[in-house]
């Protein structure tokens, strides 16, 4: 029985883990999202710039979508949607940043944090191919 669970354990790839952190953390945001469908009201300068593309509900929607593309991705192993998903979340990401930026007029650690977000997405792209994949 030994034998046959090494067997078992050395067949299973390794899982992506930025992958996975970047779909949890695209479920969260849907969450918050459709949780709090007057969120943009709150802060109109901030998210003006999210407002002018659609409601909560379009964003949590969007959210929804990139995570359940590199989800899918990773569960039939395909690399082009694991590709399509994370550069989804890039260009979410990176839009996310520009409205902080553009709502305040200055740096804060809004933008900062999905700038850095929207960087490693865009780095763990170039990865699929090379690790993690076929």
């Amino acid at each position: 029985m030994r034998k046959e669970w090494k067997e078992i354990m050395k067949r299973q790839d390794s899982m992506p883990l930025i992958e996975v952190g970047f779909s949890i953390l695209s479920m969260c945001l849907a969450f918050v999202f459709f949780g709090s469908p007057d969120l943009f009201d709150r802060l109109p300068g901030t998210y003006e710039f999210f407002k002018a593309i659609g409601p909560e509900s379009v964003w949590a929607t969007i959210f929804l979508l990139a995570a359940f593309t590199k989800l899918l991705g990773l569960a039939t192993k395909q690399i082009r949607v694991r590709k399509a998903g994370l550069l989804g979340s890039t260009i979410i990401y990176g839009l996310i940043a520009s409205a902080y930026f553009l709502g305040s007029g200055w740096f804060n650690i809004g933008f900062f944090t999905y700038a850095v977000l929207a960087f490693l997405a865009l780095f763990a792209v170039r990865e699929v191919g090379l690790k993690n994949g076929k």
